[in-house]
């Protein structure tokens, strides 16, 4: 057990919270503590001794008294590191947004659209190779937190379009469609949604991918979803976020191969 687990162990009994408290404001001798917490001497002592073992307070014997003090250091060192953990995150934004974006999908006719764009220092070419070969969309395509157990998908119309993607506490989420359209290297268009128990998509969603430009490459991704019951509502509302954490994957995969 650290310092810090120690201290917060001392500090969560309430009596000994109660005592923290009151040195806060300035020391006392452990008769006024044992006066203000309303004890009996021996439990005083005792809740005393807890909090100086574990660094909480000091006791100073001043010849016949006993004067017990917060120990300010702890309480900063307590501090730093409360402060470190209340810094906020991507990922905080990231689940409250997703709440807010259900309780619209909730609200919604089951239909809607999403558009996702990004601009990368790559040529069409290569952008175009990122969508189509299984082997390079594997290392982009997949949210924070998700990694890529299987994809398969081709540049040919008709073929069938798979993705599988594992949680850390090893959830597996499979979702499945089949290429509508190709215009290489310019147009992909795609459906893809999760599937459920029975194999059955549970939304309708057709992925149109439109890369623009030359030297630089510009992705524009719109989603049409269609047939989205209260039941697929977190699903779709976690289009976009999920979309665009994958095509800032996407932009990353780039730039580690220039590094």
């Amino acid at each position: 057990m650290t310092d810090l687990q120690r201290a917060l162990a001392a500090v969560a009994e309430p009596t000994r919270f109660r005592i923290v408290e009151l040195l806060a404001d300035r020391p006392r001798t452990v008769t006024e503590v044992q006066e203000a917490i309303g004890a009996r001497q021996p439990q005083t002592t005792k809740h005393l001794q807890v909090l100086e073992a574990a660094g909480v307070v000091r006791v100073h014997k001043l010849g016949r008294r006993r004067v017990a003090r917060i120990d300010r250091g702890m309480m900063r060192t307590l501090s730093e590191y409360f402060a470190t953990l209340a810094v906020t995150g991507q990922d905080d934004a990231a689940l409250e947004g997703y709440d807010r974006a259900i309780a619209v999908e909730r609200r919604g006719d089951g239909a809607r659209t999403v558009v996702v764009e990004r601009t990368l220092e790559v040529s069409v070419d290569r952008v175009w190779a990122a969508w189509t070969d299984p082997a390079l969309a594997a290392t982009w395509w997949a949210p924070r937190h998700f990694g890529v157990e299987d994809v398969a998908v081709a540049p040919v119309a008709g073929e069938s379009v798979r993705l599988v993607l594992r949680e850390g506490d090893g959830a597996r989420y499979v979702s499945e469609g089949r290429v509508l359209e190709v215009d290489a290297p310019r147009r992909l268009v795609f459906t893809l949604a999760p599937v459920g128990a029975d194999g059955a998509p549970l939304f309708g969603a057709r992925h149109t991918v439109v890369l623009t430009g030359d030297a630089s490459t510009t992705v524009t991704l719109t989603i049409d979803v269609t047939d989205a019951g209260d039941d697929a509502a977190p699903m779709v509302a976690g289009l976009q976020p999920g979309w665009n954490q994958l095509l800032d994957g996407l932009v990353a995969s780039f730039a580690e191969r220039r590094a």
